[in-house]
């Protein structure tokens, strides 16, 4: 790519690496993912002068069996009952779009010319990233003396 002046690379994350930092959970999965999103933009900085554009693919809940299928089964911890009821709760009510709906996005991103730095996919999953890039921009400004403080 870097000898023809041209290319585009996609990285698959999740639409929850960059605004809240995770989800109960599935933490390591968060963590690897947030690692990749945060390399991306690395590398999207570094290939950029050869003509080569990185897009972040952030998609949200996608009917793929992610979570439900060849997960690891484990004793469960009594210590955490309350979370896992909370998360059954949160997960059911959690909307789960069809695969074949994000594949044409996907190919747009791939054929523009100026392609995005990141593109969150699904609707549910961006209005849900626009509420917690929200939250956290009032949290930051809620301590806005404290990191003033720290010069």
């Amino acid at each position: 790519m870097r000898e023809q002046g041209s290319g585009h690379i996609l990285q698959v994350t999740s639409m929850a690496t960059g605004s809240s930092g995770g989800v109960a959970s599935v933490g390591l999965y968060g963590a690897g993912k947030a690692a990749l999103d945060a390399m991306s933009e690395s590398l999207a900085m570094e290939v950029d002068p050869f003509g080569i554009a990185v897009t972040v693919v952030q998609p949200g809940g996608y009917e793929t069996g992610l979570f439900t299928q060849g997960t690891t089964v484990t004793d469960e911890n009594a210590a955490y009952a309350p979370l896992r009821a909370r998360l059954a709760e949160m997960w059911s009510a959690s909307y789960d779009a069809d695969p074949h709906r994000a594949a044409p996005v996907v190919m747009e991103v791939v054929d523009m010319a100026g392609p995005p730095r990141r593109v969150i996919l699904g609707g549910v999953a961006y209005d849900q990233v626009r509420e917690l890039d929200r939250a956290r921009a009032e949290e930051q400004a809620k301590w806005e003396h404290l990191s003033r403080a720290a010069d």
